[in-house]
This record gives C-alpha cells, sequence and structure tokens, in this order.
C-alpha cells in the first residue's frame, strides 16, 4: 500500500461508525493536589456492540492495545460525568472503580479509527504513559516531574509498581498487537522505559524514532501527509485484513 491508495476518510464519517468511551475520574493528592484525569478508553465499532454501553466492555478482549502519552484534552460527552474524586491511595489499592461513559473524540483516536477499519478490528483499547489530561505537552512533562516529589505521585501511570496488577490485567485481555505512538518528546523517557520493561515478552509495534529506542512516531502528527504515512508504515507491520479501507 502506498500513500496514494489510502482513502484518509475524515471525522464526520468515522463518528457514524464508532463509539468511544472512557474512564475519568480526578485523582487527589494527601496535600490536596487534584488533577483531572482518564484511566482508559475503548474504541468500539457501532455495527457490532450494537450501541450497548456496559461497564464489561474493559473485560473483554481487544483487537488492539494502544498506548499513548496521555490523554490530552479528552473530555466525557457530557460534562457532568468527568469521573468523581479518586484518592491515590484508592488507586493504589485497586479500590477505585470509575464508569465507562462516551467521550468526544479527538484527531489521534480518529486516526486509530482508521486502522481500525484497515485491518478490520472491532474493538481497540487505549492506556496512556500517563492519566494525566493536560494538552500541552511541555506542562505535562513539567506537571508529572512535580508529582514525582509527592508521596504515592507515581500512580498517575498505570506502569508504576503500585498499579503493576492492573497493567496486567489489560495486557492478558489484549488479543493482538501492542501499539506505541507516544511521541518523541524527551521528558517522556523514564515513562516509557517502565512501560517498555513492563511488556513481559510482548513484541511492542509502532513506528520507530532513528536513533532513539524509546521514542515512537505519534499516531496524528500535524502535517497530513504525515498522517498518511504512519497509516501506511502501520499497515505494512500487519497483515492487510481488508480491502475497504
Amino acid at each position: 500500500m502506498t500513500m496514494s491508495e489510502v482513502e484518509f476518510i475524515p471525522a464526520e464519517k468515522l463518528k457514524q461508525q464508532f463509539y468511544c468511551l472512557g474512564h475519568f475520574y480526578s485523582l487527589v493528592f494527601g496535600n490536596g493536589t487534584e488533577i483531572p484525569c482518564r484511566s482508559l478508553l475503548e474504541i468500539l465499532r457501532k455495527d457490532t456492540f450494537h450501541g450497548a454501553v456496559s461497564t464489561e466492555i474493559t473485560d473483554l478482549q481487544s483487537d488492539a492495545l494502544v498506548i499513548m502519552m496521555n490523554p490530552g484534552s479528552s473530555r466525557p460527552l457530557d460534562p457532568e460525568q468527568g469521573g468523581a474524586a479518586v484518592s491515590a491511595h484508592e488507586i493504589e489499592t485497586g479500590l477505585a472503580t470509575q464508569p465507562l461513559v462516551p467521550t468526544v473524540p479527538d484527531t489521534t483516536q480518529y486516526q486509530i479509527m482508521r486502522l481500525m477499519l484497515l485491518q478490520n478490528w472491532q474493538h481497540v483499547r487505549i492506556v496512556n504513559l500517563s492519566d494525566l489530561r493536560n494538552a500541552d505537552s511541555n506542562r505535562f512533562v513539567q506537571e508529572i516531574s512535580l508529582l514525582e516529589k509527592l508521596p504515592s505521585g507515581a500512580v498517575h501511570s498505570i506502569f508504576s509498581n503500585a498499579r503493576r496488577n492492573e497493567w496486567k490485567a489489560r495486557l492478558s485481555l489484549n488479543n493482538g498487537p501492542v501499539i506505541a505512538g507516544w511521541g518523541q518528546h524527551p521528558g517522556l523517557e523514564k515513562l516509557a522505559e517502565y512501560a517498555v520493561q513492563s511488556m513481559a515478552g510482548q513484541e511492542l509495534t509502532g513506528i520507530a524514532v532513528a536513533r532513539h529506542p524509546l521514542r515512537f512516531a505519534h499516531p496524528s502528527p500535524r502535517n497530513h501527509s504525515h498522517k498518511v504515512r504512519w497509516l501506511v508504515q502501520m499497515a505494512a507491520r500487519f497483515r492487510p485484513q481488508s480491502a475497504s479501507f
């Protein structure tokens, strides 16, 4: 497949074919710091899941698992469903539960949808190096540096020691590739290293950046031709499942 052969499906058409559901919460530390977070995103084909929205979806096998940098500006469709306050202790002990709620898709999620159509995947699960919802990557990196100084500050990441069982559960519920798409920000290398170390022998698939083994191309760069190139390069890593893309 070449770049000229890729039909770049517009967002409005993708919205008609997919659901996005997320776990939102506010992470609260002992010093009163409270940060909006999202721990999980599920992308589902509407024609397969028939409009059903259920917390049981998180217990289903996914066709692929994607690891991104952080949820960025992700938000629930209903602003009132932004998630309850959850303490760092509740995250550490596995006591925190958040309902799945419909989310507003963003450009990155549309890219994953395009890849799903290409591969005929029905269900893709997204986790992040960090749960912190911050669309400014530089401010986000500063934020995680500040959290490192707090007791239990690492729990914003599913790859922290305290959340090891949560990550193992996500990995065990994946029936396909694990895709790295967390980008190239140098401030992410510690979190990226934790993620790579947690693979437990599972192969990591992505567009690796030359001379930087912990950096992988983001699925949705600003340049349109680079978005198409990412799709073409990712398609080359998988055996094509569908000719309808």
